[in-house]
């Protein structure tokens, strides 16, 4: 009679362990949201974050727009050798663009502001007071991970923040680690890694918060990922098991 009892709770217990476990798995709300230590209707002082700085770098697309009072020379470059009236010109490998008339001005490495001067320089000896403006053409980025669209994007903007970086990818998925949020930057020719954590309200006031062109975004999932993943995978072996396991209860009460 003993023996009977042990054989019927034995896998009572089996499937009660099976549900503990897959309750253990579900992720807490307070880990998937943002600024969780952000009080309600609070106004909070933020310091004035540093924008990421425009320097010209290889693979730039520069759009140059060129004026000056030598009006026939001005149309004559941007009309007759471009076909359009914003020049378009990409920064090659050795950190030079090429223009109509002047050839190739080196630009890499010099701020926008500087790189106007090169270019407003070189256009000295066909126009007279030369006028030139330079903006970069997109924002580029690289995201990783956990969110729900990764990939390269290209944002025409002059500055971004992490949380539109993201948004721009659909959003983190509920596995992603907030808390852990890495971000590869060429610094100077080095790789510099930097962890910010999107819980966090001080993020607002990180010199991160923008991002610098050319980032790389990687989020990382969370362990629970995994564990759900294989639950997912065994769950085909688990009904089997749990059919046997109603069987045996069946024919120990017979």
């Amino acid at each position: 009679m003993r023996k009977n009892r042990i054989s019927i709770t034995m896998p009572c217990y089996v499937i009660y362990l099976f549900i503990v476990f897959l309750t253990a798995s579900c992720i807490n709300t307070k880990n998937v949201v943002y600024f969780n230590n952000l009080p309600d209707s609070l106004k909070i002082q933020l310091d004035k974050l540093p924008v990421p700085d425009k320097t010209v770098q290889v693979n730039d697309v520069l759009e140059i727009t060129i004026g000056g009072e030598n009006e026939t020379t001005v149309h004559y470059i941007q009309t007759y050798i471009t076909g359009q009236p914003v020049l378009k010109a990409t920064v090659d490998i050795a950190g030079n663009i090429e223009l109509p008339k002047v050839g190739k001005i080196h630009v890499a490495g010099l701020l926008q502001e500087a790189a106007k001067d090169a270019i407003t320089n070189a256009y000295k000896e066909y126009l007279i007071d030369p006028i030139v403006q330079v903006k970069l053409s997109s924002f580029h980025y690289t995201i990783l991970g956990e969110v729900k669209a990764p990939g390269i994007f290209d944002v025409e903007a002059e500055k971004i923040t992490l949380f539109e970086a993201i948004g721009k990818a659909g959003d983190l998925t509920p596995y992603a680690e907030r808390e852990n949020i890495k971000i590869i930057r060429d610094v100077n020719g080095e790789r510099e890694v930097i962890t910010l954590n999107m819980l966090d309200k001080a993020i607002l006031n990180s010199p991160d918060y923008y991002i610098q062109r050319y980032d790389i975004i990687y989020v990382e999932p969370k362990n629970i990922k995994q564990v759900n993943e294989n639950i997912q995978r065994f769950t085909p072996y688990i009904s089997i098991i749990s059919g046997l396991l109603a069987i045996i209860v069946l024919i120990t009460r017979n």
